[in-house]
């Protein structure tokens, strides 16, 4: 009986292992930065915890592309969510203040995703600051 309860143990920890999918990773966001902790993650749902440590209002969108200069953007450094190819937005956590935290969780297949924040402000000189164009951007591995 000893015998047997070992084995279904070990099949059940290689049943437990083999189904394990996606994760959860951490972003931290800051003037002009994003972060990913760890850089890579199984396929699957995986949950995003944005920390925005700015001082800025921030937001975190994702999108399936191998590079940030892949992505569509508008004169004044919008990221044209609407014009990026079928399938590849994710999704985003919508802006939230400096100093708080936001979570989600979303269903990611294999590939490179870009993460980045798609806040646009109109300065007082009249001027656009692109938080994308100022470097809110960072990519995701998500290995199959």
């Amino acid at each position: 009986m000893k015998k047997y309860a070992i084995v279904m143990g070990a099949f059940g920890l290689i049943l437990a292992a083999c189904s394990s999918s996606g994760g959860t990773i951490d972003v931290a966001l800051g003037e002009w930065v994003v972060k990913v902790d760890p850089a890579s993650v199984s396929a699957g749902e995986v949950t995003v915890v944005a920390d925005n440590q700015g001082a800025e209002t921030h937001e975190l969108v994702i999108v399936r592309a191998n590079s940030a200069s892949d992505l569509p953007v508008d004169e004044n450094g919008k990221v044209l969510e609407d014009e990026l190819e079928a399938g590849t937005f994710i999704g985003e956590i919508e802006e939230f203040a400096a100093g708080s935290s936001q979570e989600d969780t979303f269903d990611l297949e294999a590939g490179t995703y870009i993460l980045f924040c798609n806040i646009v402000e109109e300065e007082s000189d009249g001027t656009f600051e692109s938080h994308f164009q100022e470097g809110m951007h960072t990519t995701l591995t998500v290995d199959g």
